[in-house]
């Protein structure tokens, strides 16, 4: 289902790295909303976040369409 080789690592790296600077950065910027928007708002980013490890880490090709497609669709606003 899943595989991790080098490659995969890496962007295993890259994708957390920028998830884990974005998150940062977001707990500044969202400071004045309500707490209930602050919890989706982090609800969709993490939800985002493990659809682009499903794409990242796919062994095969149904299981990375369904990342990418997810992440896709994924509601970032």
């Amino acid at each position: 289902m899943f595989r991790m080789d080098t490659l995969g690592a890496l962007m295993v790296l890259v994708v957390s790295g920028i998830g884990f600077l974005i998150h940062v950065y977001s707990t500044a910027y969202m400071h004045e909303e309500t707490q209930g928007e602050y919890a989706r708002y982090f609800s969709y980013l993490n939800l985002f976040a493990a659809f682009m490890l499903v794409l990242v880490l796919g062994a095969n090709f149904p299981i990375m369409f369904i990342g990418g497609r997810a992440s896709g669709s994924a509601p970032t606003s």
